[in-house]
């Protein structure tokens, strides 16, 4: 027999024993992962909200009322031209009012009092090319509008996206404060069911020392007991987190994890489970002999 068919061997029936244990362990961690999931699935679905209102937000520069049509048509022109600009929409004054009376027929009441003494003022407004949909970005083009002769101001929804360019920016930094006390917990978790493991098994491991059994051949089992698992407690927390999201998206329209953050969660399983079963062997050496 082959030292790799011992090895698998080996490892097969170290996975097999103590599954109570083990399910214990496996169902700490996918808790743990459903959890960090959680948070992972709303900031994704912040982003994603982030991104499409920036991609539909519009730059609206009121113009002066001095202004005439044909001036106000030309500045459009002027500002079409303009670096980040994917597009400009002339609005008349005669548009402002019909657009104002469709989108707030509860005020055409107040608007009809006012005629004659108020008209609402001709606009252009601006969309911005990919790369310029950000906040800086359109803060910076709206300055850059305002500036304008002719302008008399420019606004792009600032009282709300700044705000929830916050809420985003504070769920990314949680995030990664709750990742890391995740991975810490998993590791210690894992730790410990190794370093169970080892004592468990410390006659064995004594016996494959004394007949000249290589240090990686004893430990390897180990490490593959911690990495899959965490592998297997990330692969269970996404289960669970996707039959609740499941559920809840018919009250919460949301998306779940893409392949790429999916795959990342997948990942961060298995490095703790690795890092946990390190983590295990270490006080075990003595009973393993000190080979590595």
């Amino acid at each position: 027999m082959s030292i790799w068919k011992a090895l698998a061997g080996e490892t097969l029936g170290h996975l097999g024993s103590r599954p109570g244990a083990r399910a214990v362990t496996l169902v700490m961690v996918s808790l743990a992962f459903v959890v960090f999931n959680s948070f992972l699935l709303v900031s994704w679905n912040l982003e994603r909200l982030l991104r499409r209102e920036m991609q539909a937000v519009r730059i609206e520069a009121f113009l002066s009322p001095e202004l005439t049509p044909a001036e106000g048509r030309a500045l459009a022109d002027l500002i079409s031209g303009m670096g980040g600009v994917r597009s400009v929409y002339y609005v008349s004054v005669q548009e402002a009012e019909a657009l104002f009376r469709a989108e707030m027929p509860e005020q055409e009441r107040l608007l009809d009092l006012l005629s004659g003494r108020f008209m609402l003022p001709a606009s252009i407004q601006v969309a911005l090319e990919p790369g310029w949909d950000n906040e800086g970005g359109v803060r910076s083009m709206a300055a850059t509008l305002s500036a304008m002769e002719g302008i008399s101001e420019a606004v792009y929804g600032e009282e709300f996206l700044p705000g929830l360019t916050r809420t985003v920016s504070a769920f990314r930094k949680l995030l990664v404060f709750l990742g890391a006390v995740l991975a810490v917990s998993i590791a210690m978790v894992v730790a410990y069911t190794v370093r169970l493991s080892v004592v468990q098994r410390s006659r064995t491991v004594e016996i494959m020392g004394i007949v000249g059994a290589p240090g990686w051949f004893i430990t390897m089992p180990f490490l593959i007991e911690g990495t899959v698992t965490g592998l297997a407690g990330a692969l269970g927390g996404l289960l669970i987190s996707a039959v609740l999201s499941m559920m809840l998206q018919g009250a919460v329209g949301h998306s779940f994890l893409p392949p790429g953050l999916f795959w990342a969660v997948v990942f961060l399983g298995g490095a703790t489970g690795a890092v946990g079963a390190v983590l295990g062997i270490r006080p075990g050496k003595a009973v393993i002999g000190g080979k590595s």
